[in-house]
């Protein structure tokens, strides 16, 4: 009988509960020898290192330790680290990959929600609707003079700056708006934009003439403030701009300068450089803005979904019949792709 496969999972407390719910758990202990982080805590590099020696598979998620050379070096059996979380950048090293030891993300799954929020806050943003809600609330006033303003986002021109998961979903639900879609990344040939609605488009063009602005793009060194002082005063007046990805695209004291005037309006998931934004930043100050705090990603109740792949990609690297290529694998991550996904 084949040796049974060694999975240690490092979820603890409550997101162990949030995304591996017991029917999850059931089905990785189904065909693994499971263990769980008990600690109550994250584990530190060294505590990952002593209980790694005999581990076919290790599922992590936001707050475990990075997987150094060390702790590669003390894992002979190990053959994937399946993320239950988004970004895999600070959790792998290269020392992984030499191995050529499977890493997968959840990022498809906190795509789907990703880009629900990016539609929902782009029709908040054109029908002024936290504005209305504050005035109906703290002034009482039914009707405001200026909602005249208010558009729709029918058949408007949306730029997406960015064409990886999060904005191919957020592509889908604006099919049935009849938009004209434009796209910006390097990354991505015309005929997989083609496939989805798109047509390559210059940042500039983007900037000047969308009614919807929509940041999807990784924040890697070449993306650093992509959006700076002189590409925000390109914004055409009345456009709105969403930031779901990372707070880094964007000069903030630059954009602040920008919605002070009250030329567009932006909704803003992610910020730079500080997380949890400060009590007294500005932008909680400006009436042509939205704040969430960093939330577009999948709401507690669906978390479970990310430890299912996680455990369905387990399964399918750790079969007797050595399983299929990393790339089959639902939120596959090779090396290559760590220069420009999030």
């Amino acid at each position: 009988m084949a040796a049974r496969t060694n999975v240690l999972v490092l979820a603890h407390t409550h997101l162990l509960e949030a995304i591996f719910p017991g029917p999850v758990r059931a089905d990785l202990e189904s065909f693994a020898h499971a263990r769980y982080n008990n600690l109550g805590r994250d584990l530190t590099e060294s505590e990952l290192r002593a209980r790694v020696p005999d581990l076919d598979a290790c599922i992590t998620t936001w707050g475990s330790p990075r997987f150094t050379p060390e702790v590669v070096a003390a894992a002979p059996r190990l053959k994937i680290i399946a993320h239950a979380a988004g970004t895999v950048k600070p959790f792998v090293s290269d020392a992984v990959f030499a191995r050529n030891i499977v890493v997968t993300s959840a990022a498809p799954v906190i795509a789907r929600y990703a880009g629900e929020m990016a539609l929902l806050l782009s029709l908040s943003c054109l029908r002024n609707l936290p504005r209305i809600d504050r005035a109906l609330k703290h002034d009482r006033a039914w009707h405001l003079e200026d909602l005249a303003d208010a558009q729709t986002l029918r058949e408007q021109r949306v730029g997406l700056i960015g064409f990886g998961a999060t904005a191919r979903e957020f592509a889908a639900l604006l099919k049935p708006f009849r938009v004209e879609l434009l796209c910006f990344d390097p990354h991505v040939d015309t005929t997989a934009l083609a496939s989805h609605g798109a047509r390559a488009a210059e940042l500039e063009e983007i900037l000047t003439t969308c009614k919807v602005i929509s940041l999807h793009a990784a924040s890697v060194p070449s993306t650093r403030h992509l959006l700076n002082a002189a590409r925000l005063g390109l914004i055409s007046d009345g456009a709105v701009l969403i930031n779901t990805a990372r707070g880094a695209l964007i000069d903030t004291a630059a954009l602040v300068k920008e919605l002070r005037t009250g030329r567009f309006s932006a909704a803003l998931d992610v910020f730079d450089p500080d997380e949890p934004l400060p009590a007294d930043h500005p932008l909680r100050d400006l009436p042509n803005v939205i704040l969430t705090p960093h939330v577009a990603g999948p709401v507690a109740s669906r978390y479970h979904e990310m430890g299912r792949q996680a455990v369905t990609n387990v399964r399918l690297v750790c079969s007797p019949r050595s399983g299929p290529a990393a790339a089959t694998l639902s939120g596959a991550v090779t090396p290559e792709q760590l220069e420009w996904i999030a």
